[in-house]
């Protein structure tokens, strides 16, 4: 459901349509890992299997790639780590990744809506034959990157939280705990992360 198969097809097709040396890393394991090991791949598909710093294969990458057509796609962690990685993505238009893309800049990265719940390999081919041949078209996606990703900092994300539970924290709950306990409890207040 994640597309590998058609992100094969894909980079093939777009290799075809823009001239270009485009190379696919398919970065995981699994059943789908395993049947395509078994396979003749053509030799811009690099299958790395399971990695622990699949980060750093982001940050060398032009861009990330999710052609996913899993419907119950939430908020894959992936877009996540290739935008802290600081690259932008092209991803299916599922579950939250649009949110998950998006930054006062605009979008850092494509996404493609899904054909009859299917993958569009023309379509998807066009778009990456179009970022591997528009330099411009890159440099805005990557400008946009850094804001995206803010949304998904630790630190930020942590203040955020202490934020909203120091919110409904109110005086009126105070004065009830502080009177009936004969001391204030706003001073011993730890917050857990």
């Amino acid at each position: 459901e994640k597309g590998w198969q058609e992100a094969i097809e894909i980079v093939t097709a777009a290799r075809k349509n823009s001239g270009r040396d485009i190379h696919l890393v398919l970065v995981g394991d699994g059943a789908e890992h395993d049947r395509l090991a078994k396979l003749q791949l053509p030799a811009f598909v690099h299958l790395k299997g399971f990695q622990r710093n699949v980060r750093a294969y982001f940050a060398v990458a032009d861009f990330g790639l999710l052609p996913s057509k899993f419907l119950g796609e939430s908020s894959p962690l992936v877009v996540i780590e290739c935008l802290q990685a600081g690259s932008p993505v092209l991803a299916s238009a599922l579950g939250d990744i649009s949110y998950m893309l998006s930054s006062p800049d605009g979008t850092a990265g494509i996404m493609v809506e899904l054909n009859g719940g299917k993958i569009d390999i023309d379509l998807w081919a066009r778009e990456i034959a179009t970022l591997a041949s528009d330099k411009h078209a890159c440099e805005i996606l990557n400008s946009r990157v850094h804001r995206a990703a803010q949304k998904f900092d630790a630190n930020i994300m942590t203040t955020k939280y202490d934020n909203v539970y120091r919110s409904v924290w109110s005086e009126s709950e105070q004065s009830i705990i502080s009177s009936s306990s004969g001391r204030s409890v706003a001073n011993n207040c730890v917050t857990l992360v």
